[in-house]
């Protein structure tokens, strides 16, 4: 017997983390970084290293591309500073809803979930590629990175979102691709689901969530697992 949708939306609310899980927004990220270490007179970084990069904020990526290319420690404010006003000014032009992603969302929302994103990117970023690729409707509420808030794997962003998306008695679960979005889950005391094909070095299975998925499509299978 398949569980009704209503059922489960009555006990579980839906966080999902936003890059490599909802999004693949890695050939935007990769497009401002790579003019940015050009304009350094360093080498691009390919697609592969740019996803291994992402997942702990933006700050954290251009970290990681200096040192992959042998870029100097000290330029890292000024990198940064320069990747961020590229990759704001044209952050949706090539990113782009991962597999099954919509389709599942307009389901959840016709079964009355309650959804969330929970980011590690900048918080007006969020904002900017959610209204491009058209997937902020489905969303009750947004959190991202901030100055003075926590990034994941801290559980602050995530319990943020839970409350705001009005949990109430459901149990939230955060959708995520990468070990950042695991540890947030445990340390905010969630399930997590983990969706192959996102931005992890280590094979998903390894990470330690509740359930691994292959794709969206497999999104209500997986809380059915956990509703048993």
């Amino acid at each position: 017997m398949m569980t009704n949708y209503r059922d489960l939306a009555s006990r579980f609310s839906l966080v999902f983390d936003l890059d490599g899980t909802l999004v693949d927004s890695a050939p935007d990220l990769q497009a401002a970084v790579n003019s940015v270490l050009a304009s350094h007179g360093l080498r691009h970084i390919s697609i592969e290293e740019t996803q291994e990069f992402i997942g702990d904020g933006m700050p954290k990526l251009c970290e990681r591309a200096l040192q992959a290319t042998g870029g100097p420690a000290e330029i890292q404010e000024v990198f940064y500073g320069a990747f961020k006003t590229l990759y704001m000014g044209a952050p949706a032009v090539k990113t782009k809803p991962m597999r099954a992603v919509r389709e599942t969302l307009v389901t959840a929302k016709g079964a009355a979930f309650a959804m969330g994103v929970c980011t590690n990117k900048s918080e007006p970023v969020a904002e900017t590629i959610l209204n491009e690729v058209q997937l902020m409707a489905f969303f009750t509420d947004y959190v991202g990175s901030m100055p003075d808030r926590a990034l994941k794997p801290d559980p602050e962003p995530l319990l943020l979102c839970a409350e705001r998306i009005g949990t109430g008695d459901r149990q939230a679960v955060l959708v995520g691709d990468s070990v950042a979005d695991v540890k947030a889950a445990r340390n905010a005391g969630m399930p997590c689901i983990l969706v192959r094909g996102g931005y992890t070095n280590t094979a998903p299975e390894l990470l330690g969530s509740d359930v691994v998925i292959d794709s969206f499509d497999h999104l209500f299978d997986a809380l059915k697992d956990l509703a048993a």
